[in-house]
Parts: C-alpha cells; sequence; structure tokens
C-alpha cells in the first residue's frame, strides 16, 4: 500500500483572529514524507519571512520579541542554568531556535529541559518538544500564549505539528497558525 501524508494548514495571517470565520484551512496529500516535509517547512518559510500580523519578515514572532524585550530582571543574577525563572536569555534561545526553524532546517535547540515560568508565561521542553502556555496570573492578565511544536528536527517519519496563538497580553486579538503533518491512516470497513 501506498503511504499518504497530509499537510493541513489553517491560519489567520496575514491578519489576526476576531472570530472562528478568520481561520482558513488548507490541506495538502503527498506520496512521501519528504515532499510533505518540505512543503510544511516552505510554508512556516513563507508565512515566517513575510510582513503580518504574527512575525516580523525575519523569522521572528513579533509578541515574543516584545516579551523578551520588556522582560524585568538581569539574566547576570541567574546562578543556575537549570533554575525554573524564565529569562530573557532562555526565551531568546528559544525565539532563535525557532527562528532556525522557519527557515527550514533541522535544529538540536540550545534548551534546557524542564519546565520554566515568570509566572506570566511558561514553557516546557522535553523530548524535543516545545510547550508555550499561560501561568499563574498570566491568562487572567491576557497572557496565555500557545507555541506548541515537535519540528525542531524533522529527520524522522513521523507525525509533526507546529501551533502557534500569540496572545503575549495585547489588548486586540491574537494571530493564528496551526500546521500538522500526519501520515494518512488506512481506512478498512
Amino acid at each position: 500500500m501506498k503511504n499518504t501524508w497530509v499537510l493541513s494548514v489553517k491560519t489567520s495571517l496575514p491578519d489576526v483572529c476576531a472570530r472562528v470565520g478568520d481561520l482558513k484551512m488548507h490541506t495538502y496529500a503527498f506520496d512521501s514524507f519528504e515532499e510533505a516535509r518540505d512543503a510544511a517547512r516552505a510554508v512556516m518559510k513563507s508565512l515566517a519571512f513575510s510582513q503580518n500580523t504574527m512575525f516580523d519578515g525575519k523569522g521572528r514572532i513579533k509578541r515574543l520579541s516584545e516579551y523578551i524585550e520588556d522582560m524585568w530582571g538581569n539574566d547576570e543574577d541567574e546562578d543556575d542554568e537549570y533554575d525554573i525563572c524564565l529569562t530573557q536569555k532562555k526565551l531568546t534561545e528559544v525565539q532563535d531556535a525557532l527562528v532556525r526553524v522557519f527557515e527550514g532546517y533541522d535544529v538540536v535547540p540550545h534548551i534546557p529541559e524542564g519546565e520554566f515560568t515568570d509566572w506570566m508565561i511558561a514553557y516546557r521542553y522535553e523530548n524535543g518538544e516545545i510547550v508555550f502556555f499561560g501561568d499563574d496570573d498570566g491568562p487572567c492578565n491576557g497572557y496565555d500564549p500557545t507555541i506548541k511544536t515537535n519540528m525542531f528536527s524533522m529527520t524522522e517519519e513521523k507525525d509533526y505539528f507546529m501551533y502557534i496563538d500569540d496572545l503575549f497580553g495585547q489588548d486586540d486579538c491574537s494571530s493564528e497558525l496551526y500546521i500538522d503533518l500526519v501520515k494518512a491512516k488506512e481506512f478498512t470497513v
């Protein structure tokens, strides 16, 4: 039986998502994993390296960059690289790794494994997967971002995903991007 790989892209880009109808869905089928992976990377690169409400045209998530710039504290006070406190350095390392993913590269991120928080947002990184979420007072103050991906390295034939909702405390709507690359399941009656 022939393998079929399905790439689905649901996004509000180039605009924000004010209502569910603002999300547009596109689905593509490919005969090989390599074709599907290359298409997923092409979609990410096209979106991340164009000016839109989520990306700065250079592969950086605008709201994450603003959050990093506005963080208080001094990374020089950080005694232990694996401390649970979320710092500018840790977030910059995540942003830099994501830029490389959007460029289409397989990346070994220099991100310590574990869960890190500044009690507004947090992320957990383990086994090649990162998950951002609002933490503690964050969600009630408008800080409830989603960045969830396992696309750092796409050398293995398996299902991949990239989900971004850039809700980093802005007073208006967020931008949303959901990409799934999955091997189609065989249907039997």
